[in-house]
């Protein structure tokens, strides 16, 4: 019998009542069953009296046949043609049914506490003309449906798993049963890492024999501190009523001035039943369940490498591409699955492994600037090796910042060596006056590994507001930490300057500042480039984990003259300019493309040839840019 029906004759037993010849007073009836037993069992969960169940049953009968409702109120109340007076209120139910008990309508009984119904604010003090409704939800599931409620919707969603667990994560999720076979209804599980889709699909995996799983998002369920109430008391309610798996995430990005303290308190006090915690850090829970904290890595090096063979249809997982991919890019598993896919689809099946680690490594990528667009700068360009003007020992330092970035995977595991303290992070600090290449060097180094290369923006990084400039960082360290892309510092010692001493409160939290990109530094699996102009500025314990060091300095006549021969397009004609006079001119690098630039447009606006007076003249405005001292004679090489 479908709930329309069950209802219908609850209410017909009403209409028989109240007729002329019916009997007079309350009825005796009890909650009627609808399909599946679900009304026994809203009953059963929330251990309903016999008159909470009447007055149940009434509300559904007034959703459910509002106009056959208010004319059998009509009989009882004798009123007519006034509908709007047929809803249900606490009157009206004591009214009609036996053992009326007025404590039935307070908010921390039953009815109300769980959100069975819901009541409007009443007309008199002790609100017994409130209008009260089933709940939607409620309504929902009396009619059969199992899914969560659609209240939920705006905070929570359903989540599967994307893809098979690696070995180390079926490890953690065989420890994670074992503690959940054990008096599951008061046990929880906190997963914490670095990966969210590995956290969610571990969760998912852990919790999915518990029927449908739910992930309930804490940053979204704490902007919303006037619904809190209602939608924690309907996730208590979902969870006694129906079969389902409890994911909390609160690894959600907060805006200013919001925590998680009282949200989560009111989220773990509303669950029955075990529920899986999500962070990218241990949390401390107050409460009396025991709790089981898992740190949950990354796929290894060796399992993302047998990954990718499988997935770009490679036989060999030791194919030296494939190896790269694994080494340089920190990727879940179901990330490695969409990529391949996407790179299988754009080539022919029978393509060379070459082709398809190429095309792969160029998807990663492309993968990685979707989440570093919004907070750093990507720097563009063709720089190579030619570019550079630079001594030999210089370059040799720059290439064998390559050559770590390259074999990092042959030295740490094939060759057995450890990193001890810091992973797999490489750093390298370029310091000098501004001009002398630093900046151009990155970008080489970049276009040489074929990486990305991010200007880390800290006018928009670095805050006043004490906890805002760590929770930037962290947010760009967590984009790039699948290390697919190098990070640019410029001016590095306005984020990694020297520790002061602590003489007030905003000394401990500027220390504490460093201490935190100290740590992310010896995380961070990419390369770091720290630029400044002020290496005597940067704190020690900086540069005890900075593994190259390269100190820049201004040109000298040979370098300036090769600048200055490189500073000019190929395409154009410089046979009317004097390199090596030009090379008498102390100034660095940056400035030398500055004038050759200036000098270009000169000669195409005023239609003349590239001369040596053309480029005196640029000379000249950059050497006032500069504030440099220009003779009177308009000399301006050195004596």
């Amino acid at each position: 019998m479908s709930l329309t029906e069950t209802t219908s004759l609850f209410l017909n037993a009403f209409e028989s009542a109240f007729l002329p010849d019916g009997p007079e007073g309350p009825v005796d009836l009890t909650l009627p069953d609808g399909p599946d037993g679900r009304l026994g069992h809203l009953a059963e969960v929330f251990t309903l009296s016999t008159f909470e169940q009447g007055v149940l049953a009434l509300a559904l009968a007034c959703e459910l046949f509002p106009v056959r409702f208010r004319r059998v109120a009509a009989l009882h109340l004798g009123f007519d043609g006034d509908l709007a007076r047929g809803s249900l209120t606490p009157h009206l139910a004591l009214d009609w049914l036996t053992g009326g008990d007025p404590s039935a309508f307070l908010d921390g009984a039953p009815l109300l506490r769980w959100g069975l119904l819901l009541a409007t604010p009443g007309v008199t003090p002790d609100h017994s003309m409130r209008t009260l409704r089933v709940a939607p939800g409620v309504l929902a599931y009396a009619h059969g449906a199992d899914g969560f409620d659609p209240a939920l919707s705006v905070v929570a969603q359903v989540i599967t798993p994307t893809t098979a667990l690696s070995e180390s994560q079926e490890a953690l999720l065989a420890q994670g049963q074992k503690h959940f076979s054990k008096r599951a209804d008061d046990r929880a599980v906190m997963l914490y890492g670095s990966d969210p889709q590995a956290l969610r699909d571990l969760a998912a995996h852990l919790m999915g024999d518990r029927g449908e799983v739910l992930l309930v998002d804490l940053a979204a369920l704490a902007t919303r501190p006037d619904d809190l109430a209602g939608l924690t008391r309907t996730l208590g309610r979902d969870t006694r009523l129906k079969p389902l798996g409890v994911v909390l995430d609160a690894g959600g990005d907060l805006p200013e001035g919001v925590t998680l303290d009282g949200t989560l308190h009111s989220a773990l006090a509303a669950i029955h039943g075990p529920f899986v915690l999500l962070s990218d850090a241990p949390l401390p829970l107050h409460t009396e369940r025991a709790v089981l904290p898992l740190e949950v890595h990354k796929p290894s090096a060796v399992e993302q490498r047998a990954h990718w063979a499988a997935a770009l249809h490679i036989s060999d997982p030791d194919h030296p591409g494939v190896r790269q991919l694994a080494d340089q890019f920190r990727m879940s598993l179901d990330r490695i699955d969409a990529l391949a896919l996407e790179v299988r689809a754009s080539m022919p099946g029978n393509a060379t492994y070459a082709t398809r680690t190429e095309r792969a490594w160029q998807a990663a990528r492309v993968a990685g600037r979707r989440r570093l667009g919004s907070l750093a700068q990507r720097v563009t360009g063709t720089s190579g090796w030619d570019d550079l003007v630079l001594p030999a020992p210089d370059l040799g330092v720059l290439k064998q910042i390559v050559a770590h970035v390259r074999h990092r995977a042959d030295v740490y595991e094939v060759l057995g060596a450890r990193a001890t303290g810091r992973g797999r992070a490489l750093t390298a600090l370029f310091s000098g006056p501004s001009g002398t290449g630093k900046t151009l060097s990155a970008e080489v180094l970049a276009n040489e590994l074929k990486l990305d290369l991010y200007r880390i923006d800290l006018s928009s990084t670095v805050s006043k507001y004490i906890g805002e400039t760590e929770k930037n960082l962290k947010r760009i360290f967590d984009a790039a930490d699948d290390g697919g892309c190098i990070l640019l510092f410029d001016e590095a010692d306005a984020v990694f300057g020297k520790r002061s001493e602590v003489k007030d409160a905003h000394d401990r939290y500027a220390n504490v500042q460093v201490n935190y990109l100290l740590q992310r530094l010896e995380a961070f699996n990419g390369l770091t480039i720290l630029t400044t102009n002020l290496e005597s500025s940067m704190d020690s314990a900086f540069m005890r984990r900075i593994q190259f060091v390269l100190n820049f300095r201004a040109p000298g006549p040979q370098e300036r003259e090769r600048l200055w021969r490189t500073a000019f397009p190929d395409t154009l004609d410089t046979s009317g300019v004097n390199f090596a006079q030009l090379a008498r001119a102390d100034i660095a690098g940056g400035n030398i493309r500055s004038v050759a630039m200036n000098a270009v447009f000169m000669a195409v606006s005023r239609g003349e040839a590239l001369s040596d007076g053309i480029v005196h003249e640029a000379l000249l405005l950059e050497y006032r840019k500069l504030g440099r001292l220009v003779l009177d004679d308009g000399h301006l090489w050195e004596r």
